[in-house]
């Protein structure tokens, strides 16, 4: 079976008005997608960068990201204090993450799921998982298609540990990799449930990777009705919601 997406012109209108006017006021993700995410080649991605962005991306869940943050900060700081290198030095990986994210939310838990997720990679008593992961990522240096995307974002999904279907593309499109496949997460939800998208959404259903796919689907339909790539309307969104006051309940999940 499938589902039929009813986008009217009004629903494109808004869409088209939400990038044109965020593009208007030099808004500095927008330009940064443009460079990256919609390059035609991209660079292939490092286990430096792979790992970097993989903290960034962790350490966003449930806690709020943007500039000026504890997560922008951290994500951000020269030198990195959470590099590969450095971490790979460590005697007890987890404990150092801990102590080096223990002004967020969950610091515990997001070092346990970082410190076993570097585990997995470089494990040499069984299979290093590095080759596989940096292979399925650079499938993604060229422009590809949505299935293809989608195919990189199921396997972090089902490798590492604290990588739902929302992290996974949100690690992905860190890298510069996606266009199509867009972490939906606390602001474009917020976006979308304003604009009478046809489910209500929240973090929970979110967490189910059919019905993430589901939702998914119905954004990209949105964004080629209106000639706009996912990864420039996610820009958009999270530029138009970041000056909107939050409450606790509307924090990154």
């Amino acid at each position: 079976m499938k589902i039929n997406w009813h986008i009217s012109q009004r629903d494109v209108d808004r869409v088209k008005k939400l990038v044109k006017e965020q593009t208007a006021v030099g808004n500095h993700l927008i330009c940064y997608r443009k460079k990256t995410n919609l390059s035609r080649n991209k660079s292939r991605v490092t286990p430096t960068a792979f790992w970097h962005r993989m903290v960034s991306a962790r350490i966003t869940t449930q806690n709020k990201s943007g500039p000026g943050t504890r997560v922008d900060e951290l994500s951000n700081a020269t030198p990195f204090p959470l590099s590969l290198r450095k971490v790979r030095s460590e005697g007890s990986v987890e404990r150092f993450i801990a102590e080096a994210v223990r002004k967020l939310r969950f610091h515990d838990q997001i070092a346990k799921d970082l410190a076993m997720n570097l585990d997995r990679l470089e494990n040499r008593k069984s299979e290093s998982r590095w080759k596989k992961t940096l292979n399925e990522c650079n499938r993604l240096t060229k422009l590809v298609s949505v299935a293809k995307e989608r195919e990189v974002a199921t396997y972090i999904h089902e490798t590492f540990q604290g990588f739902g279907p929302k992290q996974s593309r949100n690690l992905l499109q860190m890298l510069g990799l996606t266009r199509y496949e867009i972490p939906i997460d606390s602001r474009v939800t917020a976006w979308l449930n304003e604009f009478d998208f046809p489910v209500k959404l929240n973090a929970t259903v979110l967490g189910d990777r059919g019905y993430y796919e589901f939702v998914s689907d119905g954004v990209q339909e949105l964004c080629r009705k209106a000639d706009v790539h996912p990864c420039i309307f996610d820009a958009a969104v999270f530029a138009s919601q970041a000056a909107r006051p939050t409450n606790k309940n509307e924090e990154e999940q």
